[in-house]
């Protein structure tokens, strides 16, 4: 089993609108998968990385919850105590792009909940839209590799508040994989899929 560490996913992601205009996007992609306990160490060990303040690659308070600077740490571990997980729930992981040069796009954050055995037991998806709101769905994490909810939020002009999610994915480990349904009236119309492969969080492969 690969130890359960911050660590950067270097792959692809797949964008594909099936309704009601069908156009697809495949682009390289790399993100960060960090532990939110241990994000200012990773600031203070990194020359590359900073958390909350100016580098090349950064991570802010403000770019995820309320967007008001509540901290991260603090916001995310309410949502987990919340949940019907909060019990089992030992660390949280952090699946995003982070900044670049005070850059960010974040349609989607991911925050991985495992327990004391490093089992994934609690998936979190916070979803952004391109006027600056944001909203949270946590999910316990079931037998299988699959989660649905319905949706509740509003995204793109081309799709309405209404539907349902479905997600596919696997726990990171060398490999990791997400996928993303959205279905109206029992019809696709949205499917997102990133797939990426583990890299030592470093200054080198930061600038590589």
């Amino acid at each position: 089993m690969t130890a359960l560490r911050s660590c950067l996913y270097a792959g692809e992601v797949v964008h594909r609108r099936l309704s009601p205009v069908r156009h697809e996007l495949r682009y390289s992609v790399f993100n960060l998968f960090a532990d939110i306990d241990e994000l200012p160490e990773l600031g203070k060990r990194l020359r590359l990385f900073s958390y909350n303040r100016f580098n090349l690659f950064s991570v802010n308070d403000r770019s995820h919850g309320p967007g008001d600077g509540t901290p991260l740490k603090a916001h995310v571990w309410g949502l987990v105590a919340a949940s019907p997980m909060a019990a089992r729930v030992r660390r949280v992981f952090m699946f995003c792009y982070p900044r670049v040069l005070g850059y960010v796009f974040n349609p989607l954050t991911v925050y991985y909940g495992f327990d004391s055995r490093d089992e994934l037991c609690l998936m979190i998806y916070e979803v952004n839209n391109t006027f600056g709101g944001r909203h949270s769905y946590v999910i316990p994490v079931g037998p299988g590799e699959g989660q649905s909810c319905a949706k509740r939020f509003y995204v793109s002009p081309f799709n309405a508040v209404e539907g349902d999610y479905g997600f596919r994915f696997s726990a990171p480990a060398e490999r990791m994989a997400l996928g993303i349904t959205l279905t109206a009236d029992k019809t696709p119309v949205l499917k997102a899929y990133v797939s990426g492969r583990r890299e030592p969080l470093t200054d080198r492969n930061l600038l590589r």
